[in-house]
């Protein structure tokens, strides 16, 4: 029999066993990570502030309504070439990333993955522009905006994420959006020059998408890997539940714009488009936390799950705080804020973004709950079910809300959706033994883990040999 002090001793000895080194170190990496992500968000934020009211002014809120329900239409297939690749690519290479070949292996085998998705995507697409009256009547402007996705394709956002290298992402992506501002206010003077303005966003995506594509393989050493057909079956199966809770998600999260614009049509499309750029300014200033941080636990998780659920818990304080400011400032101030933004031309948007004012926070909260303790505890299905379960469960009563109340329907019925889940992650979490205030010391969460040893150290074995 092994005293109380001996079994202690090994206890903490087992604990220190699976600490992360140089933990002072890995914290200033996320830290600096995410300095040049809100380096990034400040220009996604500034960029779209100067540019946006000049196009509504100069193409009118229904041509602008109409670009922006082509780059939402676009942004399907760029749902559908991710495939849950910033989640799951992300995800291996932050535990993988000592390995120069593993990375290149999966480097492969993403993007392989991705341009076979790509022109999936592109004979769809032809096929839409001719069966489908809406999209027939502007086909240009589709086949224009479907450049987007090629540049979505093309830039490894995953690696530099899993890699925690986010500079290049903010260099990169944030001089596109710059000198895609500057080309707008050059060349696009009327409403006629829609087609242009259309062509000069893309054309920034795609810019962006071939030079991140050349540093990826420059900087990291990317080795030549022609992809097996193993290793593209093992990353499929790696990002399935991702990608079908993405699906889920963005049947309300995402497709506010192009559906408003179906049901409703362009003119409410263009008012909705304003509410949800000005509630998506306020969450880019809180996504470099979230990106930041993810890679980060998902390499601490591995180490130790208590740890990282530490780490999480904290997270989500200071990210509802953080997140929770500045919707109830939206709130409050919304018609001003608007009108200043986007001028008189976006009366129609107030009641939306009144709305819509919440979701900064809401999202945040279910991100944390989702993205940062989900996935890296391995509850990828369970994420996915309560998605697609959300996702189905939404877009009837999502349609009727827009049918009869056009841009506040809809943003009002996205508000309560997200609440929705948030809860049903709550749930979730609670139901497996998560519990982010009192850490993993409870029995069922021993049941996520792949070995007995984080159950050892936590003292769900016998105490006597």
């Amino acid at each position: 029999m092994r005293t109380a002090k001996e079994t202690s001793d090994d206890l903490v000895k087992e604990k220190d066993r699976f600490k992360l080194p140089h933990s002072s170190l890995s914290r200033s990496k996320w830290l600096g990570n995410m300095f040049w992500l809100y380096a990034l968000q400040g220009l996604n934020y500034l960029v779209p502030l100067a540019v946006l009211p000049y196009l509504i002014r100069v193409l009118g809120v229904e041509r602008y309504g109409l670009v922006a329900f082509a780059q939402a239409f676009a942004q399907y297939f760029v749902l559908i070439t991710d495939y849950g690749f910033n989640l799951s690519a992300t995800k291996r290479i932050a535990q993988d990333r000592a390995s120069r070949e593993s990375v290149s292996v999966l480097f492969w085998s993403v993007m392989f993955i991705k341009c076979v998705l790509f022109t999936v995507g592109a004979a769809i697409l032809t096929i839409l522009l001719f069966a489908v009256p809406r999209i027939h009547a502007h086909p240009e402007v589709y086949v224009i905006s479907y450049f987007i996705v090629l540049g979505s394709v093309l830039f490894p956002v995953w690696l530099f994420q899993g890699m925690e290298q986010m500079r290049f992402i903010s260099v990169v992506t944030g001089g596109a959006k710059v000198l895609s501002a500057v080309l707008l206010v050059i060349f696009v003077h009327q409403s006629s020059d829609y087609l242009l303005a259309a062509g000069i966003l893309a054309g920034g995506m795609l810019l962006a998408g071939v030079v991140g594509f050349c540093i990826a393989l420059a900087h990291f050493k990317i080795a030549l890997h022609l992809p097996t057909r193993a290793a593209c079956w093992q990353t499929l199966f790696d990002g399935w539940h991702l990608f079908v809770s993405a699906g889920g998600a963005s049947l309300y999260a995402n497709t506010g714009v192009f559906l408003v614009g179906l049901v409703a049509g362009n003119l409410q499309a263009g008012y909705f488009s304003v509410a949800e750029k000005t509630v998506r300014g306020i969450q880019g200033l809180l996504a470099p936390i979230t990106q930041a941080v993810y890679p980060h636990v998902s390499a601490l998780a591995a180490k130790s799950r208590e740890l990282a659920l530490d780490f999480i818990a904290k997270s989500l304080a200071w990210i509802g705080v953080l997140s929770l400011v500045p919707s109830v400032f939206l709130l409050l101030f919304a018609r001003p804020i608007t009108l200043f933004l986007f001028g008189n031309g976006a009366e129609g948007s107030v009641v939306p973004v009144r709305w819509a004012a919440m979701l900064p926070f809401v999202i945040a909260i279910s991100s944390v709950l989702g993205v940062q303790t989900m996935i890296p505890f391995g509850l990828e299905k369970q994420l996915s079910r309560i998605y697609v379960a959300a996702g189905l469960s939404s877009l009837v009563p999502l349609v009727v809300a827009i049918h009869y109340w056009g841009a506040t329907g809809a943003a009002a019925a996205i508000l309560t959706v997200e609440v929705v889940v948030c809860f049903a992650m709550c749930i979730v979490l609670s139901g497996c033994g998560v519990h982010l205030r009192v850490g993993v010391r409870q029995q069922r969460i021993s049941s996520i883990e792949t070995g007995t040893q984080i159950s050892r150290i936590y003292g769900h074995e016998s105490s006597s040999d």
